[in-house]
């Protein structure tokens, strides 16, 4: 049923009374809502008012509900009621359901879940939904709590519109990485060597052309998910670009080396998220991914 709010007495008027009906009178319905005295009784009179009824009348120092007014009182009783325990329920569905998370798939498998029983030490009970995808996704229209995303300077794929908030984790440096044999074998000209191809390359294409790699006369080895390229890169497959901070614990067991490259390029790794209310669990998952990155 639609309900015509223009014929409906003002809401402060309807709390006034029910306090009125509920405490049994104007002083105890004023201390509840932390108001005075008087107020309670303007309100009550605005509403007989209004409705052109009597609704509560003075016996000595007692207030009395008329029948209309109980008739009135019960249903206020009924509806407030029920708004109460909506919206109780509302807000422990939010403060119980799990965070929702959107990131790529190799911060999700080989930086997040790795160590996410650390998250769960801090913070016992929390329940986190991972998404990974390496295409940027509707995080407002899609229900996500929170996305976490590379982006370089000046980068607008991703970032927020008018839905989003932005907020830089950590910035870190990106580095050409290969084998020590494939380094070896051609040498460390970038066009030469063999360069790891994978799914959804629009970002790091970008981050390539930053570091002034010829994309089009390099040759390309592909390898399907951007989730095997450190292992591609340790066979000696070929060659990528990535985050420096990762890679250096491979770098130091030599597993792996640092190519050297025209430029150098820096990435942000940034926490979008939407406006208004966030998750409880957003600001404590963003502090911990930042330990990671």
């Amino acid at each position: 049923m639609l309900i015509d709010w223009r014929n409906l007495p003002p809401l402060a008027a309807l709390r006034a009374f029910d306090a009125t009906a509920r405490h049994g009178g104007f002083a105890g319905a004023a201390r509840s809502l932390n108001v005075t005295h008087a107020a309670i009784a303007q309100h009550v009179r605005g509403l007989e008012a209004h409705l052109g009824v009597s609704l509560a009348v003075r016996q000595g120092r007692k207030v009395v509900l008329t029948q209309s007014g109980k008739q009135l009182a019960h249903a206020l009783e009924d509806g407030f009621d029920m708004i109460s325990s909506g919206i109780a329920r509302l807000k422990e569905a939010h403060a119980n359901r799990a965070l929702r998370v959107t990131t790529t798939p190799f911060l999700t498998e080989r930086v997040i879940m790795p160590k996410l029983s650390e998250f769960w030490v801090a913070h016992p009970g929390a329940e986190i939904s991972m998404s990974p995808t390496r295409e940027y996704v509707d995080v407002v229209g899609e229900g996500f709590d929170l996305a976490v995303r590379a982006l370089l300077p000046g980068q607008t794929v991703g970032l927020p519109g008018s839905g989003l908030n932005c907020e830089t984790i950590k910035e870190t440096t990106l580095i050409g990485i290969t084998s020590p044999k494939l380094l070896a074998d051609y040498g460390p000209e970038p066009a030469n060597l063999p360069w790891l191809w994978h799914d959804v390359m629009d970002v790091k294409l970008e981050m390539m052309r930053r570091f002034g790699l010829p994309i089009e006369q390099l040759k390309r080895v592909p390898i399907g998910s951007a989730n095997l390229l450190l292992e591609a890169v340790r066979q000696g497959l070929g060659v990528t670009i990535f985050n420096e901070a990762i890679a250096r614990d491979e770098i130091e067991t030599g597993g792996i080396v640092e190519m050297p490259l025209p430029q150098l390029v820096k990435v942000g790794y940034h926490a979008l998220t939407p406006k208004g209310p966030e998750h409880p669990l957003v600001r404590p998952f963003v502090a911990w991914v930042r330990t990671l990155l």
